[in-house]
């Protein structure tokens, strides 16, 4: 018994420690390919905002716009008005697509 409460506490104190971690079921690898992103239904003149940057014409990412991995803020704009915004979260080779209504 006495054997049994060491095991219990010298576990504890490695958990309470840092020593003993859970860790991710995945990982992400380093260098992994771009995601794409395609925009449809969009005016081919309307702008891509990724993540507040103005990327250019729709019309310009016909075979889509190479995204790194991770969550991007999305905009479609279009003669200054706003005409669709989403997050978007992009896996490594994916193809996302985002829809204006």
């Amino acid at each position: 018994m006495r054997l049994k409460t060491l095991a219990l506490v010298a576990l504890c104190a490695a958990m309470a420690t840092g020593c003993v971690q859970n860790y991710a079921e995945r990982e992400v690898a380093q260098g992994a390919a771009a995601g794409v992103l395609v925009v449809t239904n969009a005016p081919p003149e309307a702008r891509l905002i990724v993540d507040g940057r103005d990327l250019g014409a729709v019309a310009q990412f016909e075979a889509g716009a190479p995204l790194t991995t991770g969550r991007h803020d999305i905009a479609i704009e279009n003669g200054g008005r706003r005409l669709h915004a989403q997050a978007v979260f992009v896996s490594a080779g994916a193809r996302v697509a985002v829809t204006v209504p």
